[in-house]
């Protein structure tokens, strides 16, 4: 009998976060010591161990085999069902681990929380490869994605689905995927990092019902051990527990390879307390953790819907640490192990035997790749020393040998074989080629055909020691750099798939050139490197900008990104298809394999700085970089995305690399562009300012001014031995008057030594107004080009005439410390500076003074403890971000010099930047290749910010995650044939508890503190200025087409809109709908000529089916107790109509009418004002608010009772008006009410002049028509009172401040 044991769940308290912990830039000796603590307080939990190389999947035959067989011998017996625990419980369990999880690591920030991640395609971690059984060309691929796995669409690489984080904490990683179709699951191994390593030391596996993780157990017995690869053998029959007890459900058979590393006894290796637990649930633990000579063991586990179930446990020969493992086609319960030392075994799974032990493989390196081979009995077997040996499994004998050397020289190393994969499409077969692909550690793909050549005899021996004469069909070089992750061919397409380790890509190459070489046909990439600078596209110009805030351009949301790695990137937070590389030039790849250099090395350096302008993106470049150490600037065009103009250089700089290069003092360091786009100012490390025509290239001056280029004083220069100059100065000493000529030699001397000393006084303030042998760290341009601020090392701060390049006769401002960095408005004309000790001042360059100051003189609690690696203003200048390298962001509020949020990350911020319309702010990180992306809270909710109360403690932000994009029409058809994918849930959101949720939706409507004064709502702004745009949401939201019948329905997917039914029941509901429709139509029709009452109407003129329908309509209205005489009889036509006061008229329509209008009935009724009615409309959303304003009248026609309820809105809104309070929100009710009843109010104002011109005498309708308008007029009256007041106190507010400045 087997025996089972039930995998013990692992809960991992979430860390807590704390600046140690974090790894800065600044502090690298405290960032070990952090690390390994961490690591030591995970290991103390659960047994974890160590990672490495990649899975290959079992093929579909051999799948089926094995499920077949193991359900003849049923997998699970009685014994092992009671030592399953119960799966409900362990749901709950689960699902507490998960909550504590998120409540530790989702912070409570005030303004913002997590958005997506965007550039963050790939990791380290293989992917899983999952066809379609119903679809051969179509193809779902699962990569890790950190603490996630997303799910791409092969068709397009795009991805469908991503999944919520691994249990354990924010310091796991995916390691390994496993994902089954039929069953709709996903199993993953996970586990925490090793310090100052990417490998991840997997010790648990988890299930996933699609995004949910819903089971999670430890795998590894202890933390020597880790989980180096996961295959699955295929499904069987297991018996369910619970209510459905004594019923069968399928089971995924996975097995997972576990390795032991050797410890080193010398190392400090402190041991694990607290595991006594874990091996109390096995008998075999002991004596496995005691027998060290044991190093490797498989463990069988059956995954369910619900939950997971670990089968056995095998042991694996002494000494034989595995690495890698295949299922072999057609071997029944057999899988393949390669190990350290080119070891490799044939175990039995079922019986848990080792069958054969190779020999024809010994001291080749270690075993890295292991691929099944479309022949069978064949597997390809990739090595660490470079070499693919194609293995006859049955023979234990080795057929050929495939080498690869170093592409740099024959000297080096040959690089590792990382992954393999087959051809097996008709086009190879047509060709009479089979291609194999190899992808290697030096990120190099290499094509091999595997077809003997013809009429060529060869030895055994040669055979086994050379390629036997197969030819290399193509090698891509460099196609992922950092080394190839894991490629594979898709079924039965020309097609190759490959993820590389640290190239953060996923490449579609495809192979249908006549000499078999591939190129690229789809790819995703982002940097191979962390960000260094991220710039949303033209910030700050919202005023050309058609921003998202309107819906009409999605430019906004174009974020550029340079990194480390020397690329220059752009990436939308919208469409991940719109993310492209900026060029720097044709040709670069051709050129650099001309001269057999890396593409890298012909590369700009990497940008340290950006500028943009939209006003003249449509005649020439609108952007502007400059370089690390580097003295030239660069023009951009956003629109062709590539380098497009000339280098910003002055003349005498060399631009060839083999002459001379500018100094060093010439390196350019900051960088600003005019608001008129024609010029960019650069600054250099000397602490010279140069100017530059964009659109030429050509230099335009420096600041200060340099006697050799001053153009404008270069007439002026006397010249040694010029005569005609002596004689002009010899005429200006003379004077002449009335015919007598006055020689003034002294006075002309005084003038001359005065001048004189007016010019050395001169001298020495522009000396003093210079950054002398100081790097400028910051530039800025007001918005009229009138002035030039720049701060510098020196702690100067500058202002310059732009024009005259002179500088201001009150500069230079001293700065109370070193400044690093410069951020300015152009509206307010306001400049943030950060200095070195850490704090932030706010200077105001129209009152030339400093006006707030951030973190100086204040508590730690308040301030930086850091270096400030960027800042940026909010769009209104109201909010001032800056980020730190002590790991977190602050946000001030400017007005009241205040902080009124901090968050803290896992890993401290390298640059930030908003967008323009404020919704939200990107940040990048170190050791991060994606951007993350926050959304502002208040612009979707009620955000109240306490600035007399800051906050204490920062807030710990989770990191965001790729999301799920929307595809068309045709992405969706493909994606509800896939069963693991048939729906797409929201993307993964920070959780809200029950309180935020109770704060969001409950509205607190603000005070004023005197009637009469003007106060705004503090609702979100998209409440009100959506309503504004109504028209254009519907247009944008509004569907292509009508809904179309299915050209292939499953077969228990019945469609309705045939109309030859045989179905009964179907017929009298379409009869009945028809009816319906008729009576609608009947009902709005003008035609009489057909209708007669009572025995005048014919009943031979009416089919059956009409006469019964009638005789239904009447014993329905008799039931609905409707007021019918007895003297009047049911008309035969199909306008219904009833008896009223003697006469007989049609039914009146009645029209819906929303809550509002019952709430301005019950408001009228009380007599108490209809404030309720203004805290009701709060509350809804502007789609809302439309259907609730535009139920109170639905037209002319509708004015029996819609007047009515017209009236009662127009006294709501005078109220409302008069009262002054929520002036925002009230304004835009009353712009969309009379956007929806505006002609129905023209209407009626026309009747009555009709009326009055006609003489007719006056009824209670024109009575409440003429108040409505009475109404109407007070109520413009009433906002126009209330417009002008504003406008009064705000112009007077503006020159009380205008005058305020002129004092200072």
């Amino acid at each position: 009998m087997v025996s089972t044991r039930t995998g013990r769940r692992s809960k991992i308290p979430t860390p807590k976060g704390s600046n140690e912990d974090v790894v800065n830039e600044f502090h690298e000796s405290s960032s070990s010591s952090s690390a390994e603590e961490e690591e030591d307080e995970e290991e103390s939990v659960a047994p974890q161990a160590v990672v490495s190389s990649s899975s290959s999947s079992a093929s579909s035959a051999s799948d089926g085999s094995d499920a077949e067989h193991m359900e003849e011998e049923s997998v699970v017996d009685n014994d092992e069902e009671e030592s399953v625990v119960d799966k409900e419980e362990e749901e709950e369990s689960v699902a507490e681990s998960v909550a504590e999880e998120e409540e530790g690591c989702v912070g409570s920030s005030r303004l913002f929380q997590p958005h997506r991640t965007v550039g963050l395609l790939t990791t380290n971690a293989p992917y899983s490869l999952s066809p379609l059984a119903s679809s051969s060309a179509e193809a779902f691929c699962t990569i890790p994605i950190g603490d996630r796995f997303q799910i791409v669409n092969t068709q397009k690489l795009a991805p469908v689905l991503v999944s919520q984080a691994v249990p354990g904490g924010g310091g796991h990683q995916i390691a390994h995927t496993y994902s089954d179709d039929a069953l709709s699951t996903t199993l993953v191994t996970h586990g925490p990092t090793l310090s100052g390593d990417s490998c991840v030391m997997a010790r648990h596996l988890t299930l996933y019902k699609r995004t949910q993780p819903i089971h999670s157990i430890a795998i590894a017995p202890n933390k020597h051990w880790n989980i180096v690869d996961m295959i699955g053998l295929g499904r069987t029959k297991v018996d369910m527990h619970g209510e459905k007890e004594g019923k069968q459900e399928n089971a995924t058979i996975v097995a997972l390879f576990l390795r032991k590393e050797k410890q080193d006894h010398d190392s400090n290796t402190v041991p694990v307390v607290g595991n006594d637990e874990e091996s109390s649930d096995d008998d075999d633990s002991d004596d496995e953790d005691e027998d060290e000579d044991c190093l490797g063991q498989v463990v069988l586990v059956l995954a369910t819907r619900d939950g997971l179930r670990m089968h056995r446990h095998i042991r694996l020969p002494n000494q034989f640490q595995p690495t890698v493992a295949v299922h072999p086609s057609t071997y029944i319960n057999k899988v393949v192990l390669g190990g350290i030392g080119g070891s490799m075994i044939l175990v039995n799974v079922r019986s848990g035997k080792v069958v054969h032990t190779f020999t024809c493989l010994k001291d080749e390196g270690t075993i890295t790749a292991l691929e099944q081979s479309p022949a069978v009995d064949t597997l390809a077997v990739g090595t660490s020393t470079g070499h693919v040996h194609l293995v006859n499994v049955r023979h234990d004998a080795t057929l050929f040998t495939l080498h690869h050397k170093n592409a740099t020289g024959p000297k080096k190393k040959a690089p590792r074989v990382t992954s393999l994969s087959f051809r097996t499409d008709g086009a190879a077969v047509r060709y009479g080629i089979a291609p194999l692909a190899v992808g290697c550690s030096d990120g190099t793909i290499s094509i091999w055909d595997l077809t003997p050549p013809p009429q060529t005899k060869i030895s055994s021996a040669a055979a086994a020691s050379s390629a036997a004469g197969r030819t290399l069909l193509c090698q891509m070089k460099h196609v992922h750099p950092g080394g190839v992750c894991k490629l594979s061919y898709l079924p039965q397409e020309p097609l190759l798939l490959s993820t590389g380790t640290t190239s953060n890509s996923i490449l579609m190459h495809v192979f249908d050139n006549p000499n078999h070489t591939g190129r690229i046909l789809r790819q995703r990439k982002g940097h191979t490197a962390p960000p260094c600078l991220i710039r949303y596209l033209h910030p700050g110009s919202s005023s050309i900008l058609a921003n998202q805030a309107d819906g009409t351009d999605a430019s906004s949301c174009q974020i550029l990104s340079a990194s480390r790695d020397k690329s220059f990137r752009v990436f939308s937070t919208a469409r991940s298809v719109l993310d492209k590389e900026y060029s720097q030039g044709k040709g670069l790849a051709k050129r650099a394999r001309e001269l057999g250099i890396d593409k890298k090395e012909l590369l700009l350096p990497q940008v340290v700085g950006m500028a943009s302008s939209e006003a003249r993106s449509r005649d020439w470049g609108d952007l502007v970089t400059i370089h690390r150490d580097h003295a030239m600037a660069y023009v951009w065009s956003t629109n062709r995305g590539a380098q497009s103009g000339p280098v910003l250089r002055q003349k005498h700089w060399n631009v060839s690399a083999m002459q001379v290069p500018p100094p060093t003092s010439a390196h350019a360091t900051s960088l600003a562009m005019s608001s008129c786009g024609n010029f960019c100012l650069v600054g250099t490390k000397g602490g010279t300012i140069y100017k530059y025509n964009v659109q030429s290239g050509a230099a335009r001056g420096t600041y200060p001014p340099q006697q050799e280029d001053d153009s404008a004083n270069s007439k002026r220069k006397a010249v040694a031995g010029d005569i005609g100059r002596t004689m002009k100065s010899l005429e200006k000493s003379l004077k002449l008057s009335n015919g007598k000529v006055f020689s003034d030699v002294d006075k002309m001397e005084q003038n001359m030594v005065a001048e004189a000393k007016l010019e050395a006084k001169r001298a020495v303030k522009r000396l003093a107004a210079s950054h002398i042998d100081a790097a400028v760290t910051g530039l800025a341009v007001d918005s009229l080009n009138r002035t030039l601020v720049s701060v510098g090392a020196d702690r100067k701060l500058i202002l310059w005439s732009f024009v005259t390049h002179a500088p201001h006769k009150s500069s230079p401002y001293m700065l109370p410390s070193s400044a690093t960095k410069l951020c300015h408005v152009k509206d307010s004309d306001l400049a943030a500076i950060a200095l070195e000790d850490y704090s932030v001042v706010i200077f105001d360059c129209a009152a030339l003074a400093i006006v707030r100051q951030f973190g100086r003189g204040q508590s730690t609690m308040t301030k930086h403890t850091g270096p400030i690696s960027d800042l940026a203003f909010g769009p209104d200048g109201r909010r001032l971000f800056t980020a730190s390298l002590d790991g977190t962001v602050r946000v001030w509020d400017v007005p009241t010099s205040t902080c009124v949020d901090w968050l803290t990350f896992t890993t401290p911020p390298t640059s930030l930047t908003l967008s323009p319309t404020g919704e939200f702010f990107a940040t990048s990180h170190a050791k991060k290749v994606g951007l993350s992306l926050w959304c502002d809270k208040s612009f979707f909710q009620t955000v109240h910010l306490d600035g007399a109360h800051p906050p204490l403690k920062p807030a710990r932000m989770d990191d965001p995650v790729p999301i799920a994009e929307d595809e068309d029409d045709e992405d969706r058809d493909t994606m509800a044939k896939a069963a693991v994918w048939q729906t797409q849930p929201a993307p993964v959101t920070s959780p809200v508890s029950d309180k935020d949720k109770d704060d969001s939706n409950k509205y607190e409507r603000p005070e004023p503190k005197e009637k009469g004064i003007i106060t705004l709502s503090g609702l979100p702004p998209g409440h009100w200025k959506n309503l504004f745009h109504l028209e254009l949401v519907k247009e944008r939201n509004k569907p292509k087409e009508a809904p179309k019948k299915p050209p292939s329905a499953p077969f228990f997917l019945q469609w309705r809109g045939d109309s030859n039914s045989s179905n009964p029941s179907n017929d009298i509901d379409a009869e009945k709908a028809k009816d319906d429709g008729q009576e609608w139509d009947a009902a709005w029709s003008d035609d009489d000529e057909g209708e007669t009452v009572g025995d005048e109407a014919d009943p031979s003129n009416n089919a059956p089916d009409e006469v019964t329908g009638k005789k239904k309509r009447r014993a329905n209205e008799k039931e609905s107790g409707g007021d019918t005489k007895k003297s009047t009889k049911e008309p035969s036509s199909r306008i219904l109509s009833s008896t009223m006061e003697g006469g007989s008229k049609r039914r009146r329509v009645s029209h819906y009418r929303s809550h509002l209008a019952s709430l301005l009935e019950d408001c009228n009724a009380k007599e108490e004002g209809f404030e309720l009615v203004t805290r009701h409309v709060a509350t809804l959303g502007p789609s809302a608010i439309d259907v609730a304003l535009s139920n109170l009248c639905h037209g002319m026609h509708d004015l029996e009772e819609g007047l009515h309820y017209l009236h009662l809105a127009t006294r709501w809104l005078l109220e409302a008006t008069q009262s002054r309070e929520s002036y925002e929100a009230v304004n835009a009710y009353l712009h969309r009410f009379l956007h929806l009843h505006g002609h129905t109010i023209a209407g009626i104002r026309d009747d009555i002049g009709n009326t009055m011109n006609a003489m007719k005498p006056s009824t209670d309708d024109e009575s409440e028509r003429r108040l409505l308008l009475e109404t109407i007029g007070q109520l413009r009256v009433a906002q126009q009172a209330s417009s002008e007041g504003l406008r009064e106190k705000t112009q007077q507010a503006l020159c009380l401040l205008q005058h305020f400045s002129r004092m200072v």
